[in-house]
């Protein structure tokens, strides 16, 4: 098998408990077959905000990988799109999933985000700029009932 190509950045969702956990043993595994230049955990409210941190720090050109589970990613690669058009993410990324498993909370989770990401077409922005209140609020019940932190 081929080495992997070595990336630029890795960025890590904040999270805790199992799910923490577990990206951070996939984070080791990674480490272990390729060179990582620096490593970061996003800090957002949430992924929208999550993309636009990591659209301040790239130039473009760059090779960064994501620890999350799959539909997490696809997520994230949905938002990049929308603030690639919008000039709030720089074009020439190489962006890379580095997967873990998938529950079924985190299934659930995910196909929330897809939908979200689906309806709401709109600009990519900072929570305290979203007019999309009423949705942030569901979003947080539905995180709350789901209990992805645990």
């Amino acid at each position: 098998m081929p080495a992997k190509k070595p990336l630029d950045y890795l960025f890590m969702p904040k999270s805790t408990g199992k799910i923490r956990k577990q990206r951070l043993e996939r984070i080791e595994k990674e480490k272990k077959g390729r060179k990582i230049r620096k490593m970061c955990i996003m800090r957002g409210k949430d992924s929208e905000e999550d993309i636009l941190r990591i659209g301040k720090r790239l130039k473009g050109g760059e090779r960064i990988g994501i620890v999350t589970f799959p539909l997490h990613f696809k997520k994230y690669e949905n938002i990049i799109k929308k603030a690639q058009k919008q000039g709030r993410f720089p074009r020439g990324i190489y962006i890379e999933g580095i997967t873990t498993n998938q529950t079924f909370k985190e299934l659930i989770y995910g196909i929330l985000g897809l939908v979200e990401e689906r309806l709401f077409d709109g600009k990519v922005d900072y929570q305290k700029n979203r007019k999309r209140k009423t949705l942030q609020k569901m979003k947080n019940l539905a995180k709350r009932i789901i209990d992805l932190g645990k």
